[in-house]
């Protein structure tokens, strides 16, 4: 437990902090930045306070005590065991060091896994945040989002990227600026004395080598510069990156010599091939007149070198790389053109010839770091751990901690679809072309397809949707009703109209036009609804009813002004909340005189209801019939849904085999809206508990869900999971697990405002 407010500095000594983390003696920039920050955060928080998790490349290291555990990057068992290690210990929180080429699996990926089983929380600081992710870097950064509790970057242009690339709430995000010594400021001559120096002009560039490095480019500017100032001496410190080398071998510095030789440079140019440790870097920065930061990535957006040359007070010219445009912003330093050796040239003559400048740059450069020492860094870091470690030892939030969510798995999805639409059904999961294709599945596939692009900005998804689309369009008939099935000869047979289908379309076309509202295809799913909406005069069916509400909820989040839409969504309301008015009873509070399928999708058009038009019968009558629901169906732990072997109609047993998937789901994303609506925390609790229903917590303790390959069984009957995996089934789940990123990612922070239907 945390000590009183009363004494704050007992409370940051109390806490215990694991950093999952490249470790030294690996040669790595994050183990470095790691390692600075554990002994930063210990002067403050006290001696052993912290501890690390180290990240294994398939090689071996002499780690110090302080690593309590190691995780080898491409096993990814190792993630689930060291978040089951760190859930039995007595660790207070998580400080999770993410770099995409840190962790195994695609983009880093594997680290969800550990996040997945972890209980303890999350702060994630970020040291790349790419401004054109692809798609699977973009699924793999959205996901640590959603399992972090606060997000840390180092840079104010990270903070934009975050928000508008990858949508994330601006108030989970924390500026805390990459760490620096504590140090006063000594001249270069001193250091310079050290290392027999004295007679140069020491420019210096540091770290990793590498192809990216840019070193090429300072090369190729030197010459006119020492033809002037022959005391020039460029320092190259650094081994290369041990990737690189792992890879390409020294092709790269064994190049940059061959270039000193040719450019006739070798009085001028130094390789001081050795690992940069602290020591190794105070020497030689400390000695240097200029710093020069050639890089190629213009989407850097951390830079350890250019952070320390700040905290050193040095003049710095470098590329306008993302760290380099906002730290050296305001004359703080030189910026020129990448891979000019031109203006490159230039630049280094300039700071050669004009000691007055240098020395201005230098100076300032030196304020800045000052901002950036690792005690007013380590500060920060341990008041948010504090301000974190707190909020989950509150009650109500621990309960509704992320746990056990997979991550998002499209392909069995893509797998049901071919250039016609989704198939219906499968026969072990093979594709059964004897039965139809469905506007039902099509509908509900356009809006996982809306949610998931919202989420992930995947726009590899768009072309799922446009199928999902076309089938709808071409199902619409003149009198505004929908086909519903299409046989594999691509013919409607003849069919009774269903209201459900209606709803269904409806409501998939409603996501359609939030989803692509800048397209043509948008235009295209507004219109389609627009011309549907009359129709929804003549539903009787409450479930139809429902759909249609999810329907035109979605819409009006993007078009507010359609007055045909909302007036829609009340004739909906008013319908289910007289159906509800009619049926109720102190022990029945439903719609009907039954239970059958998706039940929890009428409780759940009321409270879209209530969100829209602020009709307090409509949030009334929403939670007392999911009350209703829970009370039916929750029971020993777990949710024990309505079989469709019986259903379940008033006064009679209710039927317990076949379990639906589509009632899980639904519960799902019902229990999310009632705990925006409501407040109430316990709804957070269900909603878990009911999409966990998925996952083995339910009447026969077997998964639904199949992870390898992203499917659903179909139903959970007396033998367990159904063979068969639909394409209901995995929609449904789908359906139900973005509902839960999307609340970790922002409906947890924007709770009362944010949407939580898509």
């Amino acid at each position: 437990m945390l000590l009183s407010r009363g004494s704050p500095q007992e409370v940051k000594k109390r806490l215990k902090i694991a950093i999952i983390s490249s470790c030294l003696p690996r040669q790595c920039g994050i183990a470095t930045f790691s390692s600075s920050l554990s002994r930063a955060l210990e002067k403050t928080t006290g001696r052993n306070s912290t501890c690390f998790i180290a990240l294994n490349n398939n090689e071996k290291y002499h780690y110090s005590p302080k690593v309590i555990y190691q995780i080898e990057q491409e096993k990814l068992e190792d993630y689930r065991k060291a978040a089951e290690f760190i859930n039995s210990s007595e660790i207070d929180l998580v400080s999770l060091q993410h770099e995409f080429g840190l962790f195994g699996g695609a983009e880093g990926s594997y680290i969800v896994e550990f996040l997945n089983y972890l209980r303890t929380p999350v702060v994630t600081t970020f040291h790349t945040v790419l401004e054109k992710p692809t798609p699977e870097q973009n699924k793999a950064f959205i996901e640590v989002c959603a399992f972090s509790q606060s997000l840390v970057v180092m840079n104010s242009l990270a903070i934009d990227v975050m928000t508008e690339t990858y949508g994330i709430p601006r108030s989970k995000i924390h500026l805390i600026r990459h760490g620096v010594p504590d140090t006063f400021y000594i001249d270069p001559s001193y250091y310079k004395n050290q290392r027999k120096l004295s007679e140069h002009f020491v420019i210096l560039t540091f770290g990793f080598l590498s192809p990216n490095k840019g070193i090429e480019t300072v090369l190729k500017a030197l010459p006119s510069v020492v033809q002037k100032h022959p005391k020039v001496l460029y320092i190259v410190l650094g081994v290369t990156h041990p990737v690189v080398k792992k890879n390409e071998g020294e092709s790269y510095r064994e190049y940059l010599q061959s270039l000193v030789e040719k450019l006739g440079l070798s009085r001028n140019v130094k390789f001081v091939n050795e690992f940069v440790d602290d020591n190794t870097l105070d020497s030689y920065l400390g000695a240097a007149d200029l710093v020069v930061c050639p890089y190629h990535s213009e989407g850097q957006m951390t830079s350890g070198v250019l952070s320390n040359s700040l905290g050193k007070g040095k003049a710095i010219i470098s590329t306008p790389y993302l760290h380099a445009r906002e730290a050296l912003s305001g004359g703080r330093g030189i910026l020129v053109n990448f891979k000019d050796p031109g203006m490159m040239s230039e630049a280094i003559m300039r700071m050669v010839e004009n000691t007055h400048e240098r020395l201005s740059l230098a100076g300032q450069a030196y304020i800045l770091g000052q901002q950036m020492g690792w005690s007013r860094t380590s500060s920060q870091y341990v008041d948010l751990f504090e301000e974190v470690t707190a909020r989950s030892q509150d009650k109500d939030l621990q309960q509704g901690r992320v746990y056990t969510l997979p991550d998002i798995n499209l392909n069995y999805l893509k797998a049901l679809t071919d250039d016609t639409s989704i198939f219906e059904h499968t026969k072990y999961g093979v594709l059964d072309y004897s039965h139809y294709y469905s506007a039902d599945d099509a509908a509900r596939a356009l809006v996982v397809c809306a949610s998931y692009y919202n989420l992930i900005r995947d726009e590899s998804v768009l072309s799922l949707a446009d199928k999902y689309m076309a089938f709808l369009a071409h199902a619409l008939q003149p009198d505004g009703w929908f086909q519903n099935y299409m046989n594999y000869q691509r013919e409607f047979p003849a069919q009774e109209i269903s209201q459900d289908t209606f709803g269904r379309c409806l409501w998939g076309l409603g996501a359609a036009a939030s989803l692509v509202q800048n397209r043509d295809q948008g235009m295209l799913a507004a219109r389609l609804l627009e011309n549907s909406i009359p129709q929804i005069s003549r539903l009787t069916h409450t479930r139809a009813l429902a759909y249609s509400a999810l329907g035109l909820g979605t819409y009006l989040l993007r078009h507010p002004e359609s007055k045909t839409a909302e007036e829609g969504l009340r004739f909906i309301a008013d319908s289910l909340l007289r159906c509800y008015q009619e049926n109720a009873t102190d022990s029945w509070k439903w719609f009907e005189d039954f239970l059958t399928y998706d039940n929890a999708r009428l409780s759940q058009a009321l409270l879209l209801s209530y969100r829209y038009l602020s009709e307090p019968a409509y949030l009334k009558a929403g939670l007392e019939s999911l009350d209703f629901l829970i009370e039916v169906q929750y029971q020993d732990g777990y949710f024990d849904m309505v079989g469709n072997e019986g259903w379940y109609f008033k006064g009679e047993k209710k039927a317990l085999y076949s379990q639906q998937p589509i009632d899980a789901g639904a519960l799902t994303e019902t229990f999310l809206l009632a705990r925006s609506l409501s407040g109430k925390e316990k709804y957070l609790d269900l909603a878990y508990a009911s999409f966990q229903w998925y996952l083995g917590r339910n009447r026969k303790g077997k998964p639904l869900y199949h992870p390898t390959n992203g499917s659903c069984s179909d139903a959970l009957g007396p033998d367990g999971p159904s063979k068969n995996k639909g394409a209901e089934a995995t929609i449904s789940f789908l359906l139900g697990l973005l509902a839960l990123y999307r609340w970790e990612l922002i409906g947890r922070i924007r709770r009362e405002n944010e949407d939580m239907s898509i």
